[in-house]
């Protein structure tokens, strides 16, 4: 009962620095196949995306952030 809504908050994969570093090998119907793929490995970071035009909880949001922003 703490709470009073739920945001969706995104990593800031560009200005943490991430990059794509580790590649894994796709697999197809369980088997291993040649093709690879780039995963992102994310810095630990406190920069997040907030959107705060919401549809949902658009008051409760915008009551919460600091006018600066």
């Amino acid at each position: 009962k703490d709470f009073v809504c739920v945001v969706n908050v995104q990593h800031n994969c560009i200005d943490s620095g991430c990059a794509g570093s580790v590649h894994s090998t796709i697999c197809q119907e369980r088997s291993e196949t040649t093709r690879t793929w780039t995963v992102i490995r994310h810095e630990p970071t406190p920069k997040f995306f907030l959107n705060v035009y919401s549809i949902h909880n658009y008051t409760h949001i915008l009551a919460a952030l600091p006018l600066s922003l």
